[in-house]
């Protein structure tokens, strides 16, 4: 009976911490530049390179490598829209929200805030790795310049999406775990 009180109260305090943000602090994603800088954009393959990221970051290889011919499918370059993406999307079985329309930043929110992240139209015709967000502002990727990470605010973020079109891609996976933090325990 105590043991079991102790697990309840154990949830309980772990839900609170949860819920309240302690938890996932920092809801960025720490793909290191030199693995981003393997998604950089030559050729108009922006959808790709951010679907290559986020694949990256969930460890699903079959969207981490969009970009190559693997044995989960041909290379996928070029331009790309909602159809295309949903198509080579169930060709290469990679579960995935592909959002259009006026709840693009509800899905974007929540996608940050769970540590998914996500592919957003963001800018004339491109796409960028939506990469953290915290108290008012956005991180944000872009493969054209994948060594930077840009900090938007949040109207300048949704302004720019919005005016970009209403278009994002989240893969249908759990968050990855926090990375760990290492400390020196003897001291």
């Amino acid at each position: 009976m105590i043991r079991r009180a102790l697990i309840y109260l154990g949830f309980t305090v772990a839900l609170a911490l949860f819920v309240a943000g302690a938890l996932r602090a920092d809801t960025s994603m720490k793909l290191p530049p030199e693995v981003r800088q393997w998604y950089f954009n030559t050729d108009g393959s922006c959808v790709q390179c951010t679907l290559g990221m986020l694949g990256v970051w969930a460890n699903m290889p079959q969207a981490s490598t969009l970009l190559w011919d693997t044995p989960y499918g041909p290379a996928e370059r070029g331009g790309s829209t909602p159809s295309r993406v949903g198509a080579y999307a169930r060709a290469r079985r990679i579960p995935a929200y592909n959002v259009t329309g006026e709840t693009t930043v509800e899905w974007l929110e929540w996608a940050a805030r769970t540590g998914r992240h996500a592919g957003v139209y963001f800018g004339f015709a491109h796409f960028q790795t939506e990469y953290g967000r915290g108290p008012g502002y956005w991180l944000v990727c872009d493969n054209q310049t994948p060594h930077e990470i840009h900090r938007y605010t949040h109207e300048q973020f949704v302004r720019k999406h919005r005016s970009s079109g209403l278009w994002c891609v989240i893969l249908d996976t759990p968050a990855p775990p926090e990375p760990p933090i290492y400390t020196q325990w003897w001291r």
